[in-house]
């Protein structure tokens, strides 16, 4: 399937989009200095994904609002420690990776990178190793949106903070997911800087008791 038919059946099956005004991320300066207008473009549409899988959850026309709610959910789960629900949060795995696939090659490596080697990983008390042909999506610690990160994070703390534990962590930390969830409400989806996180961050989760299911199923 190629990008554009991809591109065109998202956009046709979600309507709630069509209510809500998009995002002008040329309003954040830093983002305009670090990234050109091809690829502030391809941001934009990297939001359009996240903000339609929002809004179509819970119903909501109105993208802040929806982000909240979307974020209450995920802390919610975070919780829930001693006897986790069924995780039904992370985007649907074959939409997302097509989604990021017809993106420009330049725009995806700006922010992430794809994997396919799980060095371990642990799974209902059991370790697996060097699982070969095992795909994750992660952020990369050196990047262009780092870059930015940098710049935001000269005039707001938890940008900063956020890029330094990435860099430190090597892609999204256990410590910085639960935190942006447990305090979603002090964050205005409305501005940019934190609407482009918000759609990254949720990009970047995933389901790996699903993948862990569909890798050993299919081998």
């Amino acid at each position: 399937m190629n990008r554009y038919v991809v591109i065109l059946s998202f956009l046709l099956a979600t309507s709630q989009i069509c209510c809500q005004k998009r995002i002008d991320l040329t309003r954040d300066k830093s983002l305009t200095k670090v990234f050109n207008e091809t690829e502030i473009q391809g941001l934009e549409s990297i939001i359009q994904f996240a903000d339609n899988m929002v809004l179509n959850r819970n119903g909501k026309t109105d993208a802040n609002e929806a982000y909240h709610l979307y974020l209450e959910e995920m802390a919610l789960f975070n919780d829930e420690i001693e006897n986790p629900p069924k995780d039904n949060l992370s985007f649907e795995e074959n939409v997302k990776y097509k989604f990021l696939e017809s993106l420009d090659s330049c725009v995806f490596s700006a922010i992430w990178r794809f994997d396919t080697h799980m060095p371990m990983i642990r799974y209902k008390d059991s370790t697996y190793r060097n699982l070969d042909n095992f795909t994750t999506l992660s952020i990369k610690p050196y990047s262009k949106y780092m870059d930015y990160l940098e710049e935001v994070g000269k005039n707001d703390s938890y940008f900063k903070s956020l890029r330094r534990d990435m860099e430190n962590a090597g892609g999204i930390s256990a410590g910085s997911a639960y935190l942006f969830t447990k305090n979603h409400a002090n964050f205005d989806f409305n501005i940019p800087k934190n609407r482009l996180w918000a759609a990254i961050f949720l990009l970047c989760r995933e389901d790996y008791r699903r993948k862990i299911d569909r890798y050993f199923k299919n081998k």
